[in-house]
């Protein structure tokens, strides 16, 4: 058995970590295939999009506050093209393209298993994390923590900035750690390399920076050394240059904008985000819940209860130690917290945002736990293994259950087939949309050639982008399809409006335009009007929302009164 004072890197320490680390990619690799050929994951689809576009020659400088994981996915799809060519199953980049459009599988599958394999190297980093700031068995106990994390593993398994951004954040407070305690230009240029690759990753990775320069004054602090010192450290200005070159290099939309501070604070590209994927693109004030509140019951529901208080107690533990790491790795969490929950800074909430909140209570926790299993005289083994069981049975189990759902067929799937199935080709549909597709949210209808035709006139002046891409669908469409009437989430007209226009099937997703943040908005007076209204029926209903069972609840209405289809 390892000794827990040990601070030496054996075959058991090795075999340890790679047992977390071969745990961790088992429980992210497993339901890596969700949805496919569809994604229904937020993000997703602009992360594909953009490396697809830096392959035609394309950079959106426009959509600076994300971006950085793209740049693998754009390396992994040059491979894949080559792959294909030398197989001869492609021969030109229209090929290419057309090969994403009929069926992107293989493009959305790379890019998870990407993102599963960082998410597992930030479980190794974490623990190289937790073992420089206090122990190797903190580095253990941490690393067994993010390895189980609920929340981590759930973004591990799609293609999304925050896992990266994670992993170069963990790896910036490593170098950080050193920078503290040794002060070498090495680790000066690492610490900066590694920020600037977390900030280009998602912009809110640049507050990293405070930690940082905290392990500066540190350095100095030790050095003997003053103001004067602390800003005329050369390290420190070599460090700034690297962050700043590479964050350009990587990011140079950010040039175009008017100050740093407000690029960090816009949110038009999350609300691009969302609102293409059907999740939000407007929040009622009214509804906003408290963000302090709510972002510790992420922290809670990522984790469960108990390792939750280890957490507040490793929290508090840290407070009143205050060693250098302590100092460090507090500060960073405590920004984030701030930010996030400020109701002046951010306009939107989502569970991921406490990521880098999860990373630094994770490692406090193991410190805790480590010191506590220090502590312990008799049976040691046995003790530590009854902790363990307590504080990792509900993130064990929860994963479990997703695993589980990963497996079934999600609803908007389902509802789909059942469509098709069901629902002769050429009728009118209305179904969530904005510009030339229904949204991730929905069901992903296809449209017929003819009204596809349509709006590639339509959008061919307007923007040529869309209208490509367009033009790819009809290029490999299957047959068949439905004429789409596209209603924004934040914009339906009433029943009266679409029977006028001649719809005679509406797909909804009730529980989504009834829920508090949507209050207001043209939806859930539609649904309402559907559910209570003579002139339609209710074809089919999906649940879905449950353990079992991922995606919305579907409901399918035909009209009866529309002269366009057949009484009874």
């Amino acid at each position: 058995m390892l000794g827990f004072g040990a601070e030496r890197t054996d075959r058991r320490l090795k075999f340890l970590l790679w047992g977390l680390i071969t745990v961790a990619f088992g429980v992210r690799i497993w339901g890596t295939w969700y949805g496919l050929p569809f994604s229904y994951w937020v993000d997703e689809y602009h992360e594909v999009m953009r490396a697809l576009e830096l392959g035609t020659g394309g950079f959106n400088l426009g959509r600076t506050s994300k971006g950085g994981f793209y740049f693998l996915l754009f390396f992994e799809y040059g491979i894949y093209f080559l792959f294909l060519k030398l197989s001869g199953i492609v021969a030109t980049a229209q090929d290419f393209a057309e090969q994403f459009v009929r069926d992107p599988s293989a493009f959305y599958l790379m890019g998870r298993v990407t993102a599963v394999v960082i998410g597992c190297a930030t479980v190794a980093t974490v623990f190289c994390l937790a073992q420089r700031a206090y122990s190797t068995i903190a580095g253990l106990f941490a690393a067994a923590f993010l390895a189980i994390n609920i929340l981590h593993i759930d973004l591990s398994r799609r293609i999304g900035v925050d896992i990266p951004m994670s992993f170069f954040v963990t790896l910036a407070l490593y170098y950080g750690l050193q920078v503290a305690e040794h002060g070498r230009r090495s680790d000066y240029l690492l610490a900066a390399l590694c920020a600037a690759l977390a900030a280009t990753t998602k912009l809110p990775g640049a507050l990293v920076l405070l930690p940082l320069l905290i392990a500066h004054t540190y350095y100095v602090a030790r050095a003997g050394g003053g103001v004067r010192t602390w800003f005329g450290t050369r390290d420190l200005w070599l460090a700034a240059a690297v962050f700043l070159a590479v964050l350009v290099a990587t990011n140079p939309g950010i040039l175009a904008r008017t100050g740093y501070l407000s690029l960090f604070l816009d949110t038009s590209d999350a609300v691009m985000d969302e609102g293409i994927a059907g999740v939000v693109s407007t929040i009622d004030e009214s509804a906003r819940p408290n963000l302090y509140s709510y972002y510790f019951g992420v922290l809670r529901d990522s984790m469960g209860w108990p390792l939750v208080l280890l957490a507040v107690a490793s929290v508090a533990y840290a407070v009143w130690k205050r060693t250098t790491a302590d100092v460090i790795l507090l500060s960073y969490a405590a920004i984030n917290y701030i930010i996030i929950s400020s109701t002046v800074s951010t306009k939107l909430y989502f569970p991921r945002y406490a990521l880098p909140i999860v990373i630094v209570v994770i490692v406090l926790s193991g410190r805790l736990l480590g010191e506590i299993a220090q502590s312990v005289a008799r049976h040691r083994v046995v003790k530590l293994a009854v902790i363990l069981a307590g504080l990792m049975a509900y993130p064990v189990w929860q994963a479990m259950l997703t695993g589980y759902a990963l497996m079934q067929t999600d609803t908007r799937t389902v509802a789909k087939d059942w469509i098709e199935a069901n629902v002769p080709f050429g009728s009118d549909v209305l179904i969530e949309g904005l510009k030339i597709a229904p949204i991730k949210g929905t069901v992903q209808l296809i449209e017929t050639p003819e009204a596809i035709n349509r709006r590639i006139a339509y959008w061919k002046a307007r923007e040529p982008k869309q209208a490509r891409f367009l033009e790819l669908q009809n290029a490999v469409h299957p047959g068949g399809g439905y004429n789409l009437t596209f209603a924004r989430p934040d914009s339906f007209a009433s029943l009266d409006d679409f029977v006028q226009q001649g719809i005679e099937y509406f797909v909804v997703r009730p529980e989504y335009f009834f829920a508090p943040k949507r209050a207001g908005q043209g939806g859930a007076g539609l649904v309402s009007e559907l559910q209570g209204s003579s002139r339609v029926t209710l074809l089919k209903q999906f649940e879905g929302d449950s353990r079992t069972q991922l995606g919305p609840t579907i409901e399918i209405y035909r009209l009866l009164q529309n002269p366009k289809v057949e009484s009874g």
